[in-house]
C-alpha cells in the first residue's frame, strides 16, 4: 500500500511540475529539481516506489513536458540528457538510500 502511496505522489507531483514549467525557461533543468522528490519518496515510502515514481515522472515528463508532446521521443539534446541523468540518478538514490520493506519471509 505504501508502494502506492510513494509512486502517486511522484505521478501527482510530475503533473503538476509538468503544468507549471511546460511555457518556462527551465524546463530544462526540471529533471534535475524532480531529484528532490524522488529522494524524499525513497526516504518515506521504500526504494520500490522511488524507483517506480522515477520512471513514472520520466514518461510524464517526455510525453507531456518536452517536446514534441504526446510522444516519448524527446528532441532537445540537453533536454534529452538531462531526463536519462534524471532517471539513472534516481534509480540509484533510491536503491541506495530508500527503506527496505520490514515484511519479509524471515520474520520472527
Amino acid at each position: 500500500m505504501s508502494h502506492a502511496v510513494g509512486v502517486g505522489v511522484c505521478f501527482c507531483s510530475a503533473c503538476g511540475l509538468t503544468l507549471i514549467f511546460r511555457n518556462s525557461s527551465l524546463k530544462a533543468i526540471l529533471p534535475f529539481l524532480f531529484l528532490a522528490i524522488i529522494l524524499l519518496v525513497a526516504l518515506s515510502f521504500s526504494s520500490t516506489s522511488g524507483i517506480i515514481g522515477t520512471v513514472t515522472a520520466g514518461l510524464i515528463f517526455a510525453g507531456f513536458l518536452f517536446q514534441p508532446t504526446l510522444n516519448l521521443r524527446v528532441e532537445d539534446p540537453v533536454e534529452k540528457s538531462n531526463l536519462i541523468w534524471m532517471v539513472l540518478v534516481g534509480i540509484i538514490v533510491s536503491e541506495l538510500l530508500g527503506t527496505r520493506s520490514r515484511t519479509s519471509g524471515l520474520s520472527q
